[in-house]
């Protein structure tokens, strides 16, 4: 299955409390508020949130002044938050299908926002230029990500995920975001990264235990969270870009 009609799928299914097939945001979701810590005040600000997926971020920045365009591969996805502001008479979000590699023609922007977006991309240093070429001068881009820097979780997730009773939730095409594309990124961008929290033991009890005995993993988690070269093994982090 093409990753267009995998995630076509997946946003056709929704969940019962989403309106529209559209997620709604959360005002205290911890990543969105890092990605507005570093953008400042994006009142009036052009913020392009790529891979919009179910449009809660394009909304939560919808709410706060940016002009958002919402881009996303999938039909459906783009579909939803169409139906879902238009009933809402949300003005200032403009869903669109548009490939990530032709950012250029609905730039430039002021504000790139991406989650779990930048490791679906290649070639990537192609997209790395095509973003770049996007974001205006002094302009800023925030990605949350996951992580091929531990090489015992890609060991698993090569040879494990998606085997037996063990779940795989991307698509086919997608493999972590790597520290060289990382380098990439800084041949173009002032580059910072950040460990919001060690998500490592977790993956035990959320692949192998079928979500079973969750506690004593999260605690594990927070302690390795003290230990910096523990820390940086996580499977989630955050991307700063300033231009």
């Amino acid at each position: 299955m093409s990753s267009v009609a995998f995630w076509n799928r997946v946003h056709s299914q929704g969940t019962a409390h989403w309106e529209y097939g559209v997620e709604l945001p959360k005002d205290d979701d911890p990543v969105l508020h890092a990605a507005l810590a570093h953008f400042g005040d994006v009142t009036g600000k052009r913020l392009i949130d790529l891979g919009c997926g179910s449009g809660a971020a394009s909304l939560f920045f919808a709410a706060r002044g940016a002009e958002v365009i919402a881009v996303d591969t999938s039909d459906q996805a783009v579909l939803n938050l169409q139906r879902y502001c238009a009933a809402g008479g949300i003005e200032n979000v403009h869903p669109m299908t548009a490939d990530a590699f032709r950012l250029t023609d609905v730039g430039p922007a002021d504000l790139a926002y991406g989650s779990m977006i930048l490791h679906h991309l290649e070639p990537f240093p192609k997209f790395v230029d095509v973003l770049r070429e996007t974001i205006v001068p002094n302009g800023r881009g925030f990605f949350y990500e996951n992580s091929s820097v531990s090489r015992l979780l890609i060991w698993f997730r090569t040879h494990l995920v998606g085997r037996w009773w063990i779940p795989k939730n991307g698509d086919d095409e997608e493999f972590p975001l790597a520290p060289q594309e990382i380098d990439v990124l800084r041949k173009q961008f002032a580059v910072r990264t950040a460990y919001p929290e060690l998500l490592f033991f977790r993956l035990i009890s959320m692949y192998l235990l079928r979500g079973k005995y969750p506690k004593p993993f999260a605690t594990l988690d927070r302690w390795g969270y003290r230990i910096p070269w523990l820390r940086k093994l996580s499977y989630r982090q955050y991307v700063y870009l300033s231009s």
